[in-house]
């Protein structure tokens, strides 16, 4: 899917592909901002969220909890991914001369302004539905993305921070029965460091 909205050069795409490549929540992805990337570091820190009050329409406000509060490490294509979204954005906006609103945002919708969420929801369910993925939803993104690290040997703890869960029981809870075999693992571990101990 993320090939498919590259090819199509959607505006969106570097936004999913950065949330199946860090497990970002959707409102996350869209509340970043310019000032909350370190791409010469290859890290970004969640600060923000972007999401949709009755009264107030979207807005951008802090993250939920303090473990959402976090810095997420990036790998070299996502850092490449992310600079080319960010060549053209910068270009968007001098197109726009002054009806751009510069908000700061990473992902913001087409004047600068805050996204409402709902618009990548939209554009992720477009794209599932022409690849005939029913029922995908934009948060299938994030579960794909710890499921991947875990099956590869990433520790529950690290893939709990990393998603900013507010404890590793959550994590474990939701992703644990994609550990098989670890409690023999350890069981076998902890009878080795006795018996050489």
């Amino acid at each position: 899917m993320l090939r498919f909205a590259e090819e199509e050069n959607h505006p969106l795409s570097a936004c999913l592909y950065l949330i199946a490549y860090t497990g970002l929540r959707r409102g996350e992805a869209l509340g970043l901002r310019h000032q909350d990337l370190n791409l010469e570091a290859g890290v970004i820190s969640i600060v923000h969220t972007v999401g949709r009050s009755l009264h107030k329409g979207v807005i951008i406000e802090p993250t939920k909890t303090t473990y959402s509060l976090r810095s997420v490490d990036l790998d070299g294509d996502t850092v490449a991914v992310l600079r080319a979204h960010i060549g053209k954005q910068m270009l968007h906006r001098m197109e726009l001369e002054g009806a751009y609103e510069d908000h700061g945002l990473v992902f913001p919708d087409g004047l600068g302004r805050p996204m409402n969420p709902m618009t990548l929801t939209r554009a992720f369910q477009s794209f599932a539905k022409r690849l005939e993925l029913q029922g995908a939803k934009v948060h299938d993104l994030r579960h794909f993305h710890a499921s991947v690290m875990l099956q590869n040997g990433e520790s529950l703890l690290l893939v709990s921070k990393r998603l900013g869960h507010a404890s590793i029981s959550t994590t474990g809870h939701v992703y644990g029965h994609l550990l098989p075999g670890w409690q023999k693992e350890a069981a076998n571990a902890f009878a080795k460091a006795m018996r050489d101990g």
